[in-house]
C-alpha cells in the first residue's frame, strides 16, 4: 500500500520505519528538519520506565522495551541508557502506592526504600522521613533526538521517502479517495497516518479534539561537589517526585550538570508558529529552591535551559484511532508529556492499524477518539 505519515517525531518516525520495513510504499512528511526542536521529540534525554500508577501503561511498557532494544540492534547505536529509577513521594501518596501495586501485578522487580536507604544507595538524594521511594532497575533514559534520527535512517534504507521542510496543509477524503495537500504538492494515498503532535488540531478542526498545547521548561543545574554522586552508573538514577510533581536525570554525558523539570502543564500556547520565549527566571528560581532541599551537592548555576511542548488530553491518556468519517486516515495524539518512551510502540500500533493488522493483543479501547469527543 501507498501510505503517508505526517509528522516525523518519535511516533511518526517509528511508524515510517515499520511501514517501510514491511514493504509498503511509505512517504513521510515533516514540516521542519528531522530532529527539530519545535515539538516534543528532541533532546538528550527522555525517561523510560515501567513505574506507572496505571497497570495498562506498565504492561504496554513491556512491549515498548522490546521494541527499543530492537531499534538499538538495528541501528547499531546506544539509544537507551539504563541507570535505574526512583519513584518517590509521601508515604501515603496515592500514585506511589498505585505504582507499587502495578509493579506487583505485572510481576516486575523493585525495591521499596525509606529515606535512609535512599541516602545509602544514592547519596545525592535527600528524602524526608515521611517519604518512601520505589527503585526499579530497568528505568533509564532515551536519547530522544538520536532515536528519531535512527528511525528515519533505517526507514530510508528500507525504501521510505522522507520529505523534510514540507508542511501538510490538509488531509481530506473525496469520493472514497484520500489526499494529502502540502505546500509543495497534492498526492493521493491508500492510507494516511497523522502524528502531528501539537499541530494535530489544525489538521482536524472539524473534530474539535480536546487537545491543549503547553509550553514546558527544563533546566540544567551545575554539580557543586561530589561529581561522582550524579553519574548514570546506578549511583544517580532517573527520578520522579510524585508528590511535588518534578522529575530529573543524572548527568547525560553531553550537557554539563543535571536536568530537572516540573511535570505539571505550563502556559497554553496560542500560536505554535510564534517564536517561543526562553525559560522564565521565576521558573529557574523554583527549580533552584527545590534542588537546594533535595540535592545538597547540587549548585545553583544554570548550565543549559530549553523549552518544549506538551500536547495534553483532559485525562493524560493517548488518542490512538481511525479518524471518524475518514476510514483511511489514522492518528496518534495527546501524549501529554509522558509519551516518548511509548513512541516506538505507538508507531508500531498505528502502522498495524493502518494496514489492517489486528495482531496487537492489548485492549486499547480507552484510547479511542470517541472517549474524547
Amino acid at each position: 500500500m501507498k501510505i503517508a505519515v505526517i509528522g516525523l517525531g518519535g511516533t511518526g518516525s517509528a511508524a515510517l520505519r515499520f511501514l517501510a520495513q514491511s514493504g509498503h510504499n511509505a512517504v513521510g512528511y515533516e514540516q521542519f528538519h528531522i530532529g527539530h526542536e519545535h515539538g516534543s521529540s528532541h533532546g538528550e534525554s527522555r525517561i523510560i520506565r515501567y513505574t506507572y500508577p496505571d497497570v495498562l501503561y506498565t504492561q504496554m511498557m513491556s512491549d515498548s522495551y522490546k521494541l527499543w532494544f530492537d531499534l538499538e540492534k538495528e541501528a547499531e547505536e546506544e539509544l537507551f541508557i539504563r541507570c535505574g529509577g526512583l519513584y518517590f513521594g509521601d508515604k501515603n501518596d496515592r500514585d506511589v502506592l498505585a505504582t507499587e501495586q502495578a509493579l506487583i501485578a505485572s510481576n516486575l522487580p523493585y525495591e521499596r526504600l525509606n529515606a535512609e536507604q535512599v541516602k545509602e544507595k544514592h547519596p545525592a538524594f535527600h528524602l524526608y522521613p515521611h517519604e518512601i521511594a520505589l527503585f526499579q532497575k530497568d528505568s533509564g533514559f532515551l536519547r530522544a533526538t538520536r532515536c528519531v534520527e535512527a528511525n528515519i535512517r533505517l526507514a530510508k534504507t528500507y525504501g521510505a521517502i522522507v520529505q523534510e521542510n514540507t508542511k501538510v496543509q490538509e488531509v481530506y477524503t473525496k469520493d472514497n479517495k484520500t489526499f494529502v495537500r502540502s505546500n509543495s504538492c497534492e498526492e493521493e494515498y491508500d492510507r494516511v497516518i497523522v502524528t502531528a503532535g501539537p499541530w494535530m488540531s489544525s489538521l482536524f478542526k472539524s473534530l474539535d479534539l480536546p487537545l491543549v498545547t503547553t509550553r514546558q521548561q527544563i533546566v540544567y543545574l551545575n554539580i557543586n561537589d561530589h561529581n561522582e554522586y550524579f553519574q548514570a552508573n546506578g549511583t544517580f538514577p532517573v527520578w520522579i517526585d510524585s508528590t511535588d510533581n518534578l522529575y530529573g536525570f543524572p548527568n547525560d554525558g553531553q550537557i554539563t550538570g543535571i536536568k530537572l523539570a516540573y511535570h505539571h502543564c505550563g502556559e497554553i500556547i496560542s500560536d505554535l508558529d510564534a517564536e517561543r520565549a526562553p525559560v522564565d527566571e521565576s521558573y529557574i528560581e523554583e527549580i533552584r529552591g527545590y534542588a537546594k532541599k533535595r540535592f545538597p551537592n547540587l549548585g545553583s548555576d544554570v548550565t543549559y535551559s530549553q523549552t518544549c511542548v506538551y500536547t495534553n488530553t483532559p485525562n493524560a491518556d493517548f488518542i490512538i484511532d481511525r479518524v471518524p468519517n475518514q476510514s483511511n486516515v489514522f492518528l496518534v495524539s495527546g501524549c501529554s508529556g509522558h509519551g516518548f518512551k511509548f513512541t516506538v510502540l505507538l508507531g508500531k500500533i498505528i502502522s498495524m492499524m493502518a494496514t489492517d493488522d489486528n495482531g496487537y493483543q492489548r485492549d486499547l479501547s480507552r484510547f479511542k477518539i470517541s472517549n474524547f469527543l
